[in-house]
């Protein structure tokens, strides 16, 4: 016999479902009143964004059947079929769109990168490097190229910096650019060194046995570093993408002299903090932490503190977020008033899905608040430019983890590291020229240099399609 089975929805899902019938009824008789083939074009876009795929299709159909020669809506058409899987609709709606922009040639390669895209998901390397062979010969265009690149290998000159059978991961520049200092298991724990930018290492930083130091970062002095510390539980590296207000933190923050070796601790083990990022004039240092029961984000206000005679007592952290989710990752704009960070906000995710992580900004004061990346992937690990211009951020997609960038606006979104296994943790130089950033490519977590003033260039690309 049947039962039929009674629940309550959760309140923000039911909230977040009726807002979406409403959004689609409006556009439904926006489009009936209006009828321009534009604004039908972006209402089939909001409903994309809101993850109404059937609704946005429904209307992509009526709006081809009724120009049958409109590229823009074939490639929207596409899109809404690759989300829901029926990947070849969107092949034919691609093939058909580059078709319609023949006399285009940039709107073309777009659209053929979005084909070859659909078949490296789909395993077919053959097809989908065809189609970039072809787009590559037929174009000099710079941010064709690197849209490219970005799909093949790293769009930029890099070169490995560590090497050995031991994780090395957490870079951080030097305020002149001279030096990065990073965290190494080389000797069984987690420690702290700093080397040149050849991988050169000049000098071990800490001294421990039963703790894992990570996370350094140069203080206003530049002889002082801080950093992150959490017992030893194991003899390898844990890199937590984005750690969770119900998954307790055993670390604390502390700082040191690299020469002295005089160590002081800010907020002991247990504390429930980790991630510190400090501002550009080494000052201030923003951090995550569980203690309220949830992952939320705090400030240090160093200003007025003297490094080598740190009194504890006279550090107060501000509480900068207060939300019912995790907030993590923080890190500085350029004018030290401003963080981006990652956050799990409940309109991330549609209706039935799993909550995503994205990036944020707000005000150092907790004001302003703004999603920057509206996408259906998570996002972890945002770094910005020195001009701050840029954000540069971790994202896994396809069942890759890759390191992308994008305008601090949200736009302009594109993938820069291509490898096997994960690029994560990047970190600009301080004059924006280089990125490093940590990869397991080469089995171990290596940490790598990305010359940003170095692309690929088009012949590198045609011996690296030619190669397949």
């Amino acid at each position: 016999m049947f039962h039929p089975v009674y629940f309550a929805p959760d309140a923000s899902r039911f909230r977040l479902y009726l807002s979406n019938l409403t959004l689609l009824f409006t556009l439904f008789a926006f489009a009936l009143g209006c009828g321009g083939a534009d604004k039908s074009l972006q209402q089939s876009e909001e409903l994309i964004r809101s993850e109404m795929y059937p609704e946005a299709i429904n209307l992509l159909e009526r709006i081809i059947a009724a120009d049958e020669r409109n590229p823009r809506a074939r490639v929207l058409l596409a899109q809404a079929y690759e989300e829901l899987g029926s990947y070849s609709e969107a092949v034919k709606h691609l093939r058909s769109a580059a078709n319609l922009y023949a006399a285009q040639p940039e709107d073309r390669a777009m659209v053929r990168i979005k084909l070859a895209k659909i078949y490296l998901k789909l395993g077919d390397r053959k097809t989908g490097f065809n189609e970039l062979r072809s787009i590559v010969r037929s174009t000099s265009d710079n941010a064709i190229l690197q849209e490219v690149a970005g799909l093949v290998s790293d769009a930029y000159k890099v070169a490995q910096l560590t090497t050995g059978e031991k994780d090395n991961y957490s870079p951080s520049f030097s305020p002149d650019g001279s030096q990065i200092a990073f965290s190494s298991f080389r000797r069984d724990n987690g420690e702290i060194y700093l080397m040149d930018l050849n991988g050169q290492v000049r000098q071990r930083v800490t001294f421990t046995t039963d703790f894992n130091e990570g996370a350094p970062g140069f203080l206003s002095d530049p002889r002082s570093l801080i950093y992150s510390r959490e017992p030893k539980t194991s003899r390898e590296v844990k890199v937590v993408l984005q750690s969770s207000g119900s998954t307790p933190i055993y670390a604390g923050i502390y700082t040191t002299h690299i020469f002295s070796k005089v160590t002081h601790e800010l907020l002991p083990v247990g504390f429930g903090v980790r991630a510190p990022r400090v501002s550009p004039d080494g000052r201030r240092v923003v951090y995550e932490s569980n203690s309220a029961g949830n992952l939320e984000l705090y400030m240090l206000d160093l200003s007025d503190i003297t490094l080598e005679e740190i009194d504890q007592r006279a550090i107060q952290p501000k509480r900068i977020t207060l939300n019912e989710v995790d907030d993590g990752a923080p890190t500085f704009f350029p004018d030290g008033q401003r963080i981006a960070f990652v956050s799990s906000r409940p309109e991330n995710s549609a209706i039935n899905r799993l909550e995503i992580h994205q990036i944020y900004t707000i005000n150092i004061d907790g004001s302003d608040e703004r999603h920057v990346n509206p996408n259906p992937y998570d996002c972890y690990n945002p770094v910005v430019s020195p001009d701050g211009g840029t954000i540069t951020f971790v994202s896994s997609r396809e069942g890759d983890i890759e390191i992308y960038t994008m305008d601090a606006d949200g736009s302009n979104e594109r993938r820069i590291t291509n490898g096997i296994g994960a690029s994560i943790q990047p970190v600009f130089s301080p004059d924006g020229t280089k990125l490093a950033f940590v990869s397991d490519r080469s089995d171990v977590f290596q940490i790598y240099l990305m010359y940003l003033d170095q692309p690929v260039t088009r012949k590198d690309l045609i011996q690296r399609l030619q190669s397949e």
